[in-house]
């Protein structure tokens, strides 16, 4: 029973400071690019917002020739942004709402990054420390089945196949201890861990689990940033047709303008004033039309197919969701305990007597594969529902 404690003390030692699920996040937020990535994505699209808005200075020239008269000054002001301004405006407005959509959906893919990484690392380190008392248990018995054997209890056969039992188990404590240390390294790189030594995840495997399924509603597909972001584009076309059809309309163009210098007319200036218009009117921009009716076309059909996948994808993580929390619910509230109960009486069984050495190694494999079976639902459970909220959007 000694060497049995050294084992699971021995797994259960940290290499470094425990680390929680809201810490393991927040170190994620720091330490990860994406989050600036995300914001670097709307401070762009905002300022690209501020330049259609702006409205374009005149255009101011001078010339000095040879020529009478010698100088020259020219002025040009467009007025074809008094029709474009508002929907341009609009659209850089709609791709704003696309930019905050992606920089939601960006966050939300590394929460649900960090919580596998968290919950794959927290099973891990679980399923280690119960192989370790699977190991403890199985050197028990070893020394129980040595004693009966000298006591002339046992046969050697029934002896060698319990030891062999007990060298299966440290096998398994090794291929276990090698993917929690993998787990643990994955855990690091999804939180930009810079220490030495791998952080040690801390909290419930089974966190979440006892949510109530009816208040889980049936989220509509819009609510999904996905979609959000799909319809922005739509819109933003459609705000990019309409500033293209207005801009065929031809305002003219103001130039202004004086001449002066002439030795003919000492001390006097000419000025004009005219208007410029493009020519011909009936060909302007028909190309760039073409291309604002296909975008808004591909858009409208894009957002269509994102909606019509955002709706699949949510039935598809609703379900999940719900069986792989029946199936951990199952193995923690019923599996597992029975497993457990069933090994203890065939071992106090085997101590005294009353069995042979299989009902004992039968008990001590069931639980080993309960044991693992039943962190790999827990572990499916938490993927489903990190799944779940990164779809939603949910950054916490």
């Amino acid at each position: 029973m000694w060497l049995a404690l050294l084992l699971v003390a021995a797994v259960q030692v940290p290499s470094s400071a425990p680390l929680t699920l809201d810490q393991a996040l927040r170190q994620a937020r720091v330490a990860r690019g994406r989050p600036t990535i995300a914001a670097a994505g709307v401070a762009q699209a905002r300022a690209e917002r501020r330049f259609a808005g702006d409205i374009p200075h005149p255009t101011v020239s001078y010339e000095k020739t040879g020529d009478t008269p010698h100088q020259h000054l020219f002025v040009d002001e467009s007025f074809s942004w008094l029709l474009t301004r508002g929907p341009d405006r609009a659209a850089a407005s709609a791709r704003i709402r696309r930019a905050q959509a992606d920089s939601v959906q960006t966050i939300a893919e590394l929460v649900r990054e960090v919580r596998i990484g968290f919950f794959d690392a927290l099973g891990a380190n679980e399923t280690l420390r119960l192989v370790a008392e699977q190991v403890g248990f199985s050197d028990s018995l070893t020394r129980i089945a040595r004693a009966r054997l000298g006591a002339g209890d046992i046969s050697r056969l029934e002896y060698d196949q319990v030891a062999q039992d007990a060298r299966r188990a440290q096998q398994l404590l090794s291929e276990t201890r090698e993917t929690a240390r993998s787990a643990g390294a994955t855990l690091g790189q999804a939180i930009g861990w810079t220490g030495a030594a791998p952080p040690v995840p801390s909290g419930a495997l089974d966190l979440g689990l006892d949510y109530d399924s009816t208040l889980i509603l049936r989220p509509l597909p819009d609510s999904v940033p996905a979609v959000r972001g799909a319809v922005a584009d739509s819109v933003a076309a459609q705000l990019t047709l309409k500033s293209v059809q207005r801009g065929r309309l031809q305002i003219p163009s103001l130039t202004a303008g004086a001449e002066w210098d002439s030795p003919d007319e000492p001390g006097k200036r000419l000025s004009f004033l005219g208007l410029a218009v493009a020519f011909p009117p009936w060909d302007f921009s028909r190309g760039e039309l073409g291309q604002a009716r296909a975008r808004l076309a591909r858009a409208g059909a894009e957002a269509q197919e994102t909606r019509l996948e955002a709706a699949r994808a949510l039935a598809d993580a609703r379900i999940r969701l719900e069986e792989t929390a029946q199936r951990a619910r199952f193995a923690r509230d019923s599996l597992l305990p029975a497993a457990r109960e069933l090994r203890l009486r065939a071992v106090a069984a085997y101590r005294a007597g009353e069995t042979g050495v299989l009902p004992v190694l039968d008990a001590l494999r069931s639980e080993r594969d309960v044991v693992l079976e039943g962190v790999r639902d827990l572990q499916a459970f938490q993927a489903a529902l990190a799944r779940w909220r990164a779809l939603l959007g949910r950054l916490e």
